[in-house]
């Protein structure tokens, strides 16, 4: 076998690795996908043996990895993303077990990070408050994506789905025992609110009852991330502990961000998740492509300012600036 075969081969096995829960074992994964012997197996971890291009077909599909990204390519004009679609609420159920499911193997990882560059609210916050989280989709559905079944329908609280309510749950206080930093612009509370008035001016709400509901989660999730931004944490006071306890940075950008780039680091392997037509998504592992996006990130947080911990004075302007607003949209909506 030649060392640079050896090499991929060995890269591709710690991609596995990193991508299944630590509680699990490699040997056993492998052996009941491939239909090898645990010998056969070892002696493809130690390089001894080299894996077929049906073994290395049936690990990519099984695990979602793209080749290229176990290539290591300097090349940037050609990189392979997965793309995840969602045409219509049926696709929403599948689109959170996905992520619900990526969530859950993070958590078993003791080396993980996520950085999330935000246009808009990180998606994560809004699954802790349903009317949010419904207006968000409904708006998508109806306004963004024409899909035919909601076109006739106002937004109503009363569409609010348990079943995805619960998954949304789920996801949120998975998202909130990971450690992570968000860049936000001021596009994280104009975004919001801009649709919601906009639907407001349209008559696209079915009450006023509905309209202000849904204004009023909206400041109750921006009270919340102010206190997770006060103390660093995401975890609930009756949670935290020493290892845990900070675990949430906030940084503020006057730099737009042109969309959500979710970037997953688990000890050296990275991987990148850019949101396209709003929710659906373009996943990568390629290394160039996540090295770009490092220097990326880097660049804008140096350029931003901290509004988490000792961020203080930037903070409460920040803050008061979203509430401000909130409650004069509030007001436009009472008084008319």
């Amino acid at each position: 076998m030649g060392p640079q075969i050896k090499s991929v081969q060995q890269h591709l096995l710690n991609i596995v690795q990193d991508l299944i829960p630590d509680k699990y074992s490699l040997v056993f994964e492998l052996s009941e996908l491939l239909g090898l012997s645990s010998d056969s197996v070892y002696r493809r971890l130690r390089g001894e043996t080299l894996l077929t291009i049906e073994e290395v077909q049936q690990i990519c599909t099984k695990f979602n990895i793209s080749f290229d990204s176990i290539c290591g390519s300097d090349d940037l004009t050609t990189v392979a993303f997965k793309f995840h679609r969602i045409r219509g609420e049926n696709d929403f159920k599948e689109h959170l077990i996905s992520i619900r499911n990526d969530l859950k193997v993070l958590q078993t990882k003791e080396d993980v990070h996520v950085t999330y560059a935000a246009i808009d609210m990180p998606f994560f916050h809004n699954f802790r408050f349903p009317v949010i989280n419904t207006f968000k989709s409904f708006y998508w559905l109806k306004s963004v994506s024409n899909y035919p079944a909601y076109q006739p329908l106002k937004f109503s609280c009363k569409f609010i789905n348990e079943e995805l309510n619960n998954l949304g749950m789920e996801i949120y206080k998975i998202y909130c025992s990971l450690p992570s930093t968000e860049i936000w612009t001021d596009l994280i509370h104009n975004s919001i609110l801009k649709q919601i008035s906009y639907y407001w001016d349209s008559g696209e709400f079915s009450s006023k009852d509905d309209a202000l509901q849904l204004c009023d989660e909206v400041e109750q999730q921006f009270a919340l991330i102010r206190q997770m931004a006060e103390k660093c944490s995401k975890i609930p006071d009756e949670e935290q502990t020493v290892k845990k306890k900070d675990n949430f940075e906030v940084y503020f950008s006057e730099i737009q961000v042109a969309t959500h780039c979710i970037q997953v680091r688990v000890d050296n392997f990275k991987t990148v998740y850019l949101s396209n037509q709003t929710f659906n998504k373009l996943v990568t592992s390629n290394v160039s492509f996540n090295e770009e996006t490092d220097r990326w990130l880097n660049n804008i947080i140096k350029k931003s300012i901290l509004i988490s911990g000792v961020g203080e004075k930037q903070r409460y302007k920040f803050f008061k600036s979203v509430f401000d607003k909130i409650s004069a949209l509030k007001d436009k909506i009472a008084n008319y």
